[in-house]
């Protein structure tokens, strides 16, 4: 590819993350492309020092005047800004969009490279995505699909279509590159609990996945993490709400699956951190909405006994 504009804008958010945020940010501007790409960093108004190291970080950098460094002079939110940040990707005019949120970083300076090439060269794929790697606070790290490795049949990589992400696909926001022209924002409108799963559930709406085997990038794991710093009920609860989000708006209905798992872990939640849940409301709030979910009445009485 001899392209002299910039085909690619990386999206960039942060928040309190003055520990990582270089490390996030140098990955992307190590990228070893022939072709010319943007970051777009947008700081959520964080409380620490991001902004100063970031700052510091880009003064003298060769590459400085690639970056846009957006500093939110009131706490968004992790959505809106997230919102925000792919909003500002698009308008750049770039073709595509790559993600990199600012606790999470790429291993590798060609990965870039390779996963534009991949959709350069395959028109009906409009998002590429790989494996990575879960990096925990005592410096281990787990190799992480999120689905069955007879996927590939031999392959290097697979492609997936919606329904297939429906079903059995979750992709890490820091491995996606995908077509600035699928990303539909307005979409947001209709539903209550809009998030990344939305968006990459409609940016499907416009062709396939690409699933590659490379382990090309790092998804931290940490109290700081918006998503692992929120207590396992409010996890748990905001997934279901996501999946029921698809399910009803959208008709979605393969996300049933995965919804059921979820509420299946919401209940265990109940059951491993109280006694005699019998007596508590919000567990039969969660059994009477899982009976209504899955129509089994078995299971409604077995959890109920189990609260006893």
């Amino acid at each position: 590819m001899n392209i002299n504009e910039k085909l690619v804008s990386v999206f960039m958010i942060s928040y309190n993350q003055q520990d990582y945020i270089i490390e996030a940010l140098q990955s992307v501007l190590n990228q070893k492309t022939d072709f010319d790409f943007q970051v777009i960093l947008s700081d959520d108004c964080s409380t620490d020092s991001t902004q100063n190291v970031v700052d510091r970080f880009l003064e003298n950098h060769p590459k400085k005047e690639s970056v846009t460094f957006i500093k939110q002079e009131k706490n968004l939110g992790w959505m809106p800004n997230f919102i925000f940040t792919l909003k500002k990707c698009q308008e750049s005019g770039a073709k595509y969009i790559a993600m990199c949120e600012g606790d999470d970083f790429w291993t590798d300076e060609n990965k870039l490279q390779k996963q534009i090439t991949l959709l350069e060269q395959n028109p009906e794929v409009v998002l590429a995505c790989h494996q990575y790697q879960e990096l925990y606070n005592d410096g281990s790290t787990v190799d992480f699909p999120y689905f069955r490795k007879d996927f590939f049949k031999g392959n290097e990589s697979f492609t997936f279509s919606q329904s297939d992400f429906e079903e059995f696909m979750k992709i890490q926001t820091m491995t996606v590159v995908f077509r600035s022209s699928a990303l539909d924002l307005s979409l947001r409108e209709k539903y209550d609990f809009y998030c990344d799963t939305h968006i990459k559930h409609h940016i499907l709406d416009h062709g396939l996945g690409l699933y590659t085997k490379d382990f090309h990038a790092i998804y931290r794991i940490h109290g700081k993490n918006v998503f692992a710093s929120l207590k396992r009920r409010q996890r748990s609860e905001f997934s279901y709400n996501v999946y029921n989000d698809l399910i009803n708006k959208n008709k979605s209905v393969k996300y049933k699956s995965s919804r059921d798992v979820v509420m299946k872990d919401r209940v265990e939640i109940e059951l491993s951190s109280r006694k005699h849940n019998f007596f508590n409301g919000y567990y039969h709030k969660l059994l009477i909405q899982q009976l209504a979910d899955s129509g089994s009445i078995a299971q409604y009485i077995k959890n109920l006994w189990k609260g006893i």
